[in-house]
């Protein structure tokens, strides 16, 4: 082999090298397409919660503009506690278990 074809083989072996090098490392490379492809990932999955979240309060609009003030009045006992004038709330503190044990009063 010739000394000319000796530094063509080298000079070859030494693109290809970088070649390759850059194709795994580089600024376009497979390592920046996993990192990219993880990020996706990541938020088309926040993007799916945001979409259920939002088809829960779609619902919820839904609900009161189908129901009106029941629906509030049904949110506002439950998540706020809040009841009627001359109404009487009783908060029962007990295992479910408790609860199916309880006797019931006698009203005979």
């Amino acid at each position: 082999m010739s000394d000319a074809m000796k530094i063509i083989t080298a000079i070859l072996l030494l693109l290809s090298g970088f070649m390759a090098y850059n194709l795994y490392f580089g600024s376009k490379g497979v390592e920046t397409y996993k990192g990219i492809a993880q990020q996706l990932e990541r938020e088309e999955h926040k993007a799916l919660e945001l979409q259920k979240r939002n088809q829960e309060v779609t619902d919820q609009v839904t609900d009161f503009r189908r129901q009106g003030s029941v629906a509030i009045e049904e949110l506002a006992r439950s998540e706020l506690g809040l009841i009627k004038p001359n109404e009487r709330f009783y908060r029962v503190i007990a295992t479910d278990e408790e609860i199916i044990n309880m006797p019931l009063p006698d009203y005979r």
